[in-house]
């Protein structure tokens, strides 16, 4: 690696090659429970020709590269299986370009959903965000890893966010897709084309490709919206409410919490942590909530265009109300012991990261995200209630969070248990019961469709033909296996 290293240096300055003890072992973990592995380096770039020729030197002499944005993936996704370099991209961090007219932005990958926020909200835009996201996290790094936005449910709001992309290949070379394929700009009369081509790097994990600028789709921020919230007792309550509303295609944002996540979005005296894991931090007001709030609650979002923006919730807002007449049940424009609790969810809308208070009550979190259809909804949810019972695993302190896809063609669940940072028995119990749900979730027809650490063998383990093609694609993109060695395309 010596020799390696000098060359680097060449390519990106001494400064920025870093192989020092503490900085290794910050690379080497994060707060899931994959296995750590330190890299041999750390190198940070600043264009695209620097990636161009570390990319070229590392078929050169077969060192594993793993491409690194933010850094804020939480579930294992960065850490270097077989070491090598980790290549942080964390200081392209450039805007390239907001178009208002064409509604779109032109992103580096260091860009944070923080900073597109803040860069549109002057124009009047927003970019689609996921819930619970970290805010510092890459937007181009998240797109590609398909976190469903809030938006979600809408197809029209929701997908196709992703337009133009450009990306360094395997073997070192430039590709671009849509305008920029023939040599134009995003700006070209015709915009941002939309292509279906760049699905092949998305959930891909680095390993086909290191995407190095993205058109993302943004959108007007409503000129007006209404909020409303329906209780529940039980999950499987909301299985059919939720069908009928989608299938009437009422409101933009739709999504359900049970009782624990909305306790932690709304208490006062938590707020998001600067880093995760983060140290517990005991809440009075979370206790309380958690003994007041419902045990579910839907939370469906109408929003108002630019034009004829009351008659457009009015008439959604009526027929939401017919819904709920029908199944006999209650529309709240507010929720019970949470003042103010429509104007959280409406800020949450644009930076939906309030919900990361949920790390102050054991400081780690880990999350079972798949992907279900509707129907199934009870049946997953009692698996891991079940499992958490047998564990001894306090079903009182699960988080779920749902999320209605395409008019609720299939739904995105994330359930998450809590316990320490630090090894303990008590981590070593989440652990188990974590590994055993994951099986037990894929076996009921979940699809974990982010193929990190131990979810990868599930998934690709029951499709060998599809886990052969896979391997047969990595191998004809990248036959020096230098980039993300160790890891396998999408799921």
């Amino acid at each position: 690696m010596a020799s390696i290293k000098g060359e680097l240096e060449k390519i990106v300055g001494s400064q920025n090659v870093l192989t020092d003890e503490p900085t290794l072992k910050r690379y080497a973990q994060d707060q899931s429970f994959v296995q750590p592995r330190r890299p041999d380096m750390v190198v940070f770039v600043e264009n695209v020709e620097q990636i161009q020729k570390i990319v070229r030197l590392a078929n050169a002499t077969r060192t594993p590269l793993v491409p690194y944005s933010s850094g804020k993936n939480l579930r294992g996704a960065t850490i270097p299986d077989h070491g090598g370099i980790i290549l942080n991209m964390s200081r392209m961090n450039a805007i390239i370009e907001v178009d208002r007219e064409n509604l779109f932005a032109v992103i580096e990958p260091g860009v944070t959903y923080r900073q597109l926020q803040d860069a549109l909200a002057p124009h009047g835009l927003r970019v689609m965000t996921p819930f619970g996201i970290v805010p510092e996290r890459s937007v181009l790094t998240s797109y590609l890893e398909r976190d469903p936005v809030l938006a979600a449910p809408s197809f029209e709001d929701g997908n196709a966010l992703i337009m133009d992309t450009e990306l360094v290949l395997p073997n070192g070379d430039l590709f671009r897709t849509g305008n920029w394929a023939s040599g134009g700009r995003p700006g070209a009369p015709n915009g941002p084309i939309r292509n279906t081509i760049y699905r092949l790097w998305t959930g891909s994990q680095g390993t086909l490709g290191i995407m190095t600028k993205m058109a993302v789709q943004v959108s007007f921020i409503p000129a007006d919206r209404k909020i409303f919230f329906i209780p529940f007792e039980h999950i499987a309550d909301a299985v059919e409410p939720i069908r009928r509303i989608q299938r009437r295609e009422i409101g933009t944002e739709c999504f359900l919490l049970n009782r624990f996540n909305l306790a932690a979005l709304f208490a006062q005296d938590w707020s998001v942590p600067n880093d995760i894991p983060a140290p517990p931090v005991r809440s009075e007001d979370f206790a309380l909530l958690r003994q007041h709030l419902p045990p579910w609650v839907l939370i469906i979002v109408i929003n108002g265009p630019m034009r004829r923006t009351q008659e457009k919730i009015a008439y959604e807002a009526e027929a939401l109300q017919e819904v709920c007449d029908i199944l006999n049940l209650e529309l709240r424009e507010a929720l019970p012991h949470v003042p103010g609790a429509e104007q959280v969810i409406a800020d949450e809308l644009l930076r939906p990261w309030g919900i990361l208070k949920k790390f102050n009550f054991k400081g780690s979190v880990h999350d079972l995200t798949f992907k279900t259809p509707l129907n199934n909804l009870p049946n997953v949810t009692e698996i891991v209630t079940n499992l958490a019972l047998r564990y001894g695993y306090p079903e009182s302190d699960i988080g779920m969070f749902v999320l209605p896809l395409e008019r609720a063609r299939a739904l995105h669940v994330e359930i998450d248990l809590h316990c320490p940072s630090a090894e303990c028995s008590e981590r070593t119990m989440v652990k188990e019961l974590w590994l055993t749900a994951s099986g037990r979730l894929v076996d009921a027809g979940g699809y974990f469709d982010r193929p990190y650490g131990a979810w990868a063998p599930l998934m690709y383990g029951r499709a060998a033909q599809y886990t052969q093609m896979l391997r047969k694609l990595k191998a004809e993109m990248d036959p020096n296996n230098i980039l993300n060695p160790g890891k396998l395309c999408f799921a």
